[in-house]
């Protein structure tokens, strides 16, 4: 293939999936990935309908493998996936087996279950520790930081921050591993976008700032043996991001097509607990509007609407 056959192949591409014109970086790239034979144009197909700026236009796309097919073994890579979670037995089990699918070992602090949370927790052998604390001021960084430890013992080279509500979609294995090794090898923090689930298995909220949006889930470890949490600005401790704070090259981020399933508002009790919760523990919380969004988002945007989510997508038992 020359350069001339290489440049039409792209634009047709570019035209026929993102609806423009390729730029000149991406012109220039993806001419020489064809033109060397490290791509053909399936492949170039794929990857533009894997790019950043394809999913965020077609949220609800669904990402498809590039370089590991169904006959290529998973690589090896050591990912380690810390839980700090308390009266979760609802979502727990299918949390922890979508973790386990992708990880070597989970760590796990409960801060005071009192329903059968622990007990599900210890019938998975991917995990290995669990930290059981009860009656302790409600410390996030605190929790965080001891959790981080627990997982810094096992060597990673990747730790997986996740909440008990939390569940990776189905089918995501090997599309984590491409990100991590093929397509993002140098990034050392990884962002998943955050589906709120509501009410029904498939049903996700959309049109609505608060909800369906990108937040940072793993990062690299290099070796890094220090990492902590800092304190927040908030009472208790509230709101710790999941990234160590002295993380090094923390600007080097890239977004994965990894998915998240989020069950913390999937009904209105749930809602209404997280808002008890929150405004207990911060009751003068001006800067989220003391966390009325949680309850009566129609204060703050356009009334929810939703998209719903392809068979195998979606956990159907939930």
């Amino acid at each position: 293939m020359n350069t001339f056959e290489a440049k039409k192949i792209v634009t047709n591409c570019y035209l026929e999936i993102l609806n423009r014109n390729p730029d000149d970086f991406g012109l220039n790239h993806y001419v020489n990935l064809l033109v060397g034979k490290k791509i053909d144009s399936l492949q170039l197909k794929l990857l533009l309908t894997n790019s950043k700026e394809y999913l965020i236009k077609f949220p609800q796309t669904m990402p498809s493998l590039i370089y590991l097919n169904n006959e290529n073994k998973i690589p090896n890579l050591n990912i380690v996936v810390m839980y700090r979670i308390k009266n979760v037995e609802r979502w727990i089990g299918n949390s922890l087996e979508s973790t386990s699918k992708i990880c070597n070992k989970i760590v796990i602090l409960d801060d005071g279950s009192t329903d059968n949370t622990v007990k599900i927790c210890k019938t998975f052998s991917s995990v290995v520790d669990i930290h059981e604390q009860k009656n302790l001021v409600f410390d996030e960084t605190r929790d965080k930081n001891l959790l981080l430890q627990m997982a810094l013992k096992y060597d990673p080279d990747y730790i997986l921050v996740l909440d008990g509500d939390e569940i990776i979609m189905p089918g995501m294995e090997k599309i984590l591993y491409e990100d991590l090794i093929y397509l993002h090898p140098n990034s050392d923090i990884f962002e998943f976008k955050i589906l709120d689930m509501s009410e029904q298995p498939n049903r996700y909220r959309i049109n609505n700032p608060t909800t369906n949006y990108i937040n940072k889930f793993l990062f690299k470890v290099n070796n890094q043996k220090n990492l902590h949490f800092l304190p927040t600005k908030f009472p208790y401790n509230m709101h710790c991001t999941r990234i160590p704070d002295n993380l090094n090259k923390t600007n080097n981020v890239s977004q994965s097509r990894v998915k998240i399933l989020h069950y913390g508002y999937y009904d209105q009790k749930l809602k209404q607990t997280k808002y008890d919760l929150y405004n207990k523990l911060d009751p003068n919380a001006t800067e989220f509007y003391n966390y009325e969004h949680l309850i009566h988002p129609e204060k703050f945007s356009i009334p929810d609407d939703f998209a719903y989510l392809s068979e195998g997508y979606y956990i159907k038992d939930i």
